[in-house]
């Protein structure tokens, strides 16, 4: 069973954008999408995590709204139209607070156990966290729904992370 929040995610980016990331990073449109499932589900767990510190969880979903990623990037019905390439460089701070020092070693496991290169998964793993904090920003006055359906699904969401990435963090 695929978690709801990561179908509602998942929803939100285009074949299109997949397309340009193909090219982009040169990589299979399947492994990509992997990554991309992987990286959402992986930045998911970590924040449910770090949910109980609220003074934590709250800085870094309003530090989203300062990004270019934020503001520059363009929705239509609810999916991407266009997209700000600032979450290579913008994604780094999010992560590293929602992981701390463990962000190198899980961009590394997801490029393993996906088959697609590090520089690839370090990227789409910015992109999913500027992603989800983007979507969790706009959706600002249900934050308490969404910590509900994280807690809620959190099994099912560990499920689509790799082995090692559970391991990692500590599950």
């Amino acid at each position: 069973m695929t978690p709801i929040l990561l179908l509602q995610l998942r929803s939100i980016i285009t074949s299109p954008l997949i397309s340009i990331f193909c090219k982009k990073f040169e990589e299979n449109e399947i492994l990509l999408r992997k990554s991309i499932d992987t990286s959402i589900c992986t930045v998911l767990i970590g924040l449910e995590n770090i949910m109980d510190n609220s003074i934590l969880y709250d800085r870094i979903v309003d530090s989203i709204t300062f990004t270019e990623f934020y503001k520059t990037t363009e929705f239509e019905n609810g999916k991407i139209s266009s997209i700000n390439y600032s979450f290579e460089q913008e994604g780094f701070i999010p992560l590293n607070l929602i992981f701390s020092d463990k962000k190198g070693r899980i961009s590394e496991m997801i490029s393993n156990e996906v088959g697609i290169k590090s520089e690839t998964a370090g990227a789409i793993l910015n992109f999913a966290v500027m992603l989800i904090l983007s979507h969790f920003a706009k959706e600002r006055q249900k934050t308490e729904i969404i910590q509900n359906e994280l807690n809620s699904q959190k099994t099912t969401i560990l499920n689509n992370v790799p082995e090692g990435i559970r391991v990692l963090l500590g599950y």
